[in-house]
């Protein structure tokens, strides 16, 4: 089965914001406000990240909110999504 990724380019950014959404209303991190938008301050970062495939962002956001219940600030930042590795893109490996 072959799967397309969501798309972010200009007249096409509602479908990723609002998987955003739905993932920013329902992260449960001491410091996070559901359904406050966070994630969409973060749209751009994380369509790069991910190439707009959601197995690649729920892994992200799932090892990010883990680091940052780690690291006791309870909330994903900018920062914390950049120390993050995820897919082959994020990899120095050859897989070729």
């Amino acid at each position: 089965m072959w799967i397309r990724p969501i798309p972010f380019s200009k007249g096409q950014e509602g479908d990723w914001r609002s998987v955003l959404m739905r993932y920013d209303e329902n992260l449960r991190l001491y410091n996070h406000v559901p359904g406050a938008g966070k994630l969409l301050d973060l749209d751009e970062e994380l369509h790069e990240r991910t190439g707009g495939y959601m197995d690649t962002l729920d892994q992200l956001l799932c090892q990010t909110a883990q680091q940052a219940i780690e690291d006791g600030i309870e909330a994903i930042t900018k920062e914390l999504l950049d120390d993050m590795l995820v897919g082959r893109s994020d990899t120095d490996d050859d897989w070729s």
